[in-house]
This record gives structure tokens, C-alpha cells and sequence, in this order.
């Protein structure tokens, strides 16, 4: 189910609520928030929003269709997310 919770958000480049991910994986949003939760700390996906404080919204990729609040929460695939997926043909390793 990590695997597909990876897949997921590196489907959506980050953007997805918790709302969002949990119908998808037919879970509670709670389990949802816990898969997020253990893919941060396995380092498989990284919190973006440093970046964003740092560099403002015109460095993101996504800037030109982000439509966000500020404060929002964006994850990011890391490199050893890449490779899990790409071992597994869920995604190119080079992103």
C-alpha cells in the first residue's frame, strides 16, 4: 500500500489531499495521513514547503497552475522514491 501511496502522489506531482488519497486507496484518511507519515520518514518523499519559503512560488515547477493557499503542505518524490517506484514500473527513474 506504500508503494501505491507513492505512486499516487507522484501522479499527482504532490498536489493531492489527504481526502483525495484516501478514496483512492478506498482507505480512512486517517491510514492516509499515516502512509504519507512513514513515506516522509523512510525518505521516500520530502516536505517542499522549505523551498517555497525560501525560493516563493516563481522557482516551483508547478507555478503556473498551482492554485494553493499558502501554508499548504507539498510533498516531493526524493531520489530513493524515484528508484522504488522505477524498480517496481511504476515510473522512470529519471523522474
Amino acid at each position: 500500500m506504500l508503494r501505491r501511496a507513492l505512486a499516487l502522489i507522484a501522479g499527482c506531482q504532490g498536489v493531492c489531499s489527504y481526502d483525495d488519497l484516501a478514496r483512492e486507496l478506498g482507505v480512512s484518511q486517517a491510514l492516509a495521513e499515516q502512509l504519507v507519515a512513514d513515506l516522509l520518514r523512510s525518505g521516500c518523499l520530502r516536505m517542499a514547503t522549505d523551498e517555497c519559503a525560501v525560493e516563493g512560488c516563481t522557482s516551483c515547477p508547478l507555478h503556473t497552475s498551482c492554485g494553493l493557499p499558502g501554508g499548504v503542505r507539498l510533498l516531493q518524490l526524493t531520489d530513493k522514491g524515484r528508484r522504488w517506484l522505477a524498480r517496481t514500473g511504476e515510473i522512470d527513474a529519471r523522474g
